[in-house]
């Protein structure tokens, strides 16, 4: 069975207002489109929080157990590796010929990718270069950002950010190191809060298919037993030597009609391969 045979109906976590209708996904800007699925779903995270006011992210641990949130190496290798993560807004100008007023479309994750300013997040969180948008990063400061550049098959969004003082990017593995089992941790922005952790392993280094649904998909998708939820879409995913090897873009969500919840904890990341290539298209890095 292939990855792609397991699903029959996507559910797109893709608007900042949290409502349930059956509507075509081109056609929601404010509205969160769902499709009911029979087993297993492939999300894809688009945050659904409220802007916050702007202050400093504290890395915080929802997702390990007593003794995981207790060592220490973990947390400092969070700390560390997360100073190239930013919480992203995206903002929906408006439009005065149809009155729709400006506001808040999504709030996910993404990745400091250059000194240049340059940020890399999720297609289907930034949607069209004509939207605006905002980034935050760890020490709470905010930046207006620009939408340079969209990549709906791969899901990748450029983003350029003036460059400011203390900004880290983050270090590129090689391409073709991450293994079977190899250890992974990652920052993003679920409706929880920002700076959640979550750690986990490889479980397939690359799924030689797409995973395509409507204008977006992932080729060569890493995939990993992981935790993560709404809003951790475009966050960083790293080795155990703080090295980035992919961004996330979608997970595996359970049969929620029945009780207790039990979640798959599988994660599908972009590999550090693809948003390099994305990057040399963009901006020939």
């Amino acid at each position: 069975m292939t990855i792609l045979s397991r699903f029959q109906r996507v559910l797109w976590l893709t608007c900042a207002r949290l409502a349930v209708r059956s509507v075509l996904f081109d056609a929601c800007l404010a509205k969160l489109a769902w499709w009911p699925v029979a087993g297993i779903l492939l999300v894809w995270l688009a945050g659904s929080a409220p802007a916050q006011a702007a202050q400093p992210i504290a890395l915080y641990y929802p997702y390990f157990t007593g003794a995981q949130a207790r060592i220490g190496k973990i947390k400092a290798l969070a700390e560390r590796v997360s100073q190239s993560y930013v919480h992203v807004v995206i903002l929906y100008p408006g439009n005065p010929d149809t009155n729709d007023p400006p506001g808040i479309l999504q709030q996910a994750s993404g990745i400091i990718v250059d000194a240049r300013g340059h940020i890399v997040t999720a297609a289907h969180i930034a949607r069209t270069s004509k939207n605006e948008a905002r980034i935050i990063v760890r020490d709470g400061s905010e930046h207006a950002a620009r939408i340079l550049y969209i990549d709906p098959k791969q899901d990748l969004a450029l983003l350029k950010v003036a460059p400011f003082a203390g900004m880290k990017p983050a270090i590129f593995a090689a391409e073709n190191t991450v293994r079977q089992s190899n250890f992974a941790i990652a920052v993003g922005s679920p409706s929880r809060g920002r700076g959640a952790v979550s750690m986990g392993f490889v479980r397939l280094p690359r799924l030689n298919e797409r995973l395509a649904y409507n204008r977006w998909g992932i080729i060569n998708a890493i995939e990993i037993s992981m935790e993560v939820e709404s809003g951790h879409s475009g966050g960083p995913v790293f080795n155990r030597r703080g090295e980035l090897i992919g961004m996330i873009a979608g997970y595996e969500l359970g049969d929620t009609t029945k009780r207790p919840y039990i979640s798959p904890r599988i994660t599908y990341a972009i590999p550090i391969a693809g948003i390099r290539d994305f990057l040399m298209r963009a901006v020939g890095r």
